[in-house]
């Protein structure tokens, strides 16, 4: 079955079937329904090969993570991929170990010149990596990392939502708060989410004490760890903990019950990005939960505008919207 058999079904020369097929904008609604009607009754369907090496384009995006150790990672594709399908797309992950080299590599368009573009995570790019993005391979970055040049971005309001943390647990009595996670020095995420913490402390009139910033990774192991470390060495325990993500709750969670400190009671706990295991934990945790939809909606519609040389009109830099989702682990 050819276009020119739908064409003929439909009425319509061959060129207005192949405008339909490649959904441009100025064909007459009646037409097109009369072409769509023709091309079911035929059973015709477009060979999406050719249509790709027509339009220069291979239908393929590339969602770029870290890993997925970290849940929020996870929690990320599946919204990007229903997104994504939506507009004739198929997704392929890539995992970069939070590696410079394999983002840069990403963000040149050497990494995988199969995609069309690319929405990626990345923890380790620098704010001039922006100005080596190879010009014509579309690429929005998701998360904090605002980099030089012409690079969209859409972002997780980390500063803001720490300082929602700290306005919560002080806002309980809370005057010993501990802050678990990423050296500032190291990830742009972790600088945030540190930077909005002691504003936090200094808005609430609160002391930040330095034994009380422990650096550790992104994982429920060294968030266990970390605290196991901070008790062993004697140190004045918190009367809470704001960690920088839910994995890192989660081991510390489990590393205080194992040593008999009650949460809340004792300690009052707080993690970020509100996972699935955040509402079945033993007490359920409070979290902050980004708003993960608009961030995949708003990445994807992103990138298309770019394939795609039709501007949306959207701000070249977007911050989703978050809320404390306030649990049992600070109640």
């Amino acid at each position: 079955m050819s276009m020119h058999d739908v064409a003929r079904a439909a009425g319509v020369s061959q060129r207005t079937v192949s405008n339909v097929v490649n959904d441009y904008a100025y064909v007459r609604p009646e037409t097109r329904q009369r072409v769509l009607d023709a091309m079911a009754e035929l059973g015709y369907v477009p060979n999406a090969a050719a249509r790709s090496l027509r339009a220069g384009r291979t239908g393929l995006i590339a969602l770029v993570v870290p890993d997925f150790r970290a849940r929020i990672f996870a929690d990320l594709a599946g919204p990007v991929v229903r997104e994504a399908e939506a507009l004739g797309y198929t997704v392929l992950i890539e995992l970069t170990e939070s590696e410079r080299e394999r983002e840069l590599k990403v963000l040149t368009g050497s990494r995988n010149q199969l995609t069309d573009g690319a929405i990626m995570m990345a923890l380790a790019l620098r704010p001039e990596d922006g100005r080596r993005r190879r010009p014509g391979y579309p690429v929005v970055l998701v998360g904090d990392e605002a980099l030089e040049g012409d690079v969209q971005h859409v972002a997780i309001p980390n500063r803001e939502a720490s300082k929602a943390v700290v306005r919560h647990l002080a806002a309980r009595g809370r005057r010993r708060l501990m802050l678990l996670g990423y050296n500032p020095a190291e990830h742009q995420t972790g600088r945030m989410r540190w930077r909005g913490f002691l504003e936090g402390l200094a808005e609430a009139g609160l002391a930040a004490h330095e034994e009380l910033l422990v650096e550790a990774g992104w994982t429920r192991a060294e968030g266990q760890q970390a605290i196991e470390e901070h008790l062993d060495a004697g140190r004045a325990m918190p009367d809470a903990i704001f960690a920088m993500n839910d994995s890192l709750a989660l081991g510390a969670l489990r590393a205080l019950q194992e040593r008999g400190v009650r949460v809340p009671e004792e300690v009052a706990l707080v993690g970020f990005d509100d996972v699935e295991e955040a509402r079945y934990s033993t007490p359920s945790l409070t979290s902050v939960s980004p708003d993960v939809e608009a961030l995949a909606r708003n990445a994807v519609a992103m990138l298309h505008e770019q394939i795609s040389g039709r501007s949306g009109g959207r701000e070249p830099r977007i911050v989703v919207d978050f809320r404390l989702e306030v649990r049992e682990s600070s109640r």
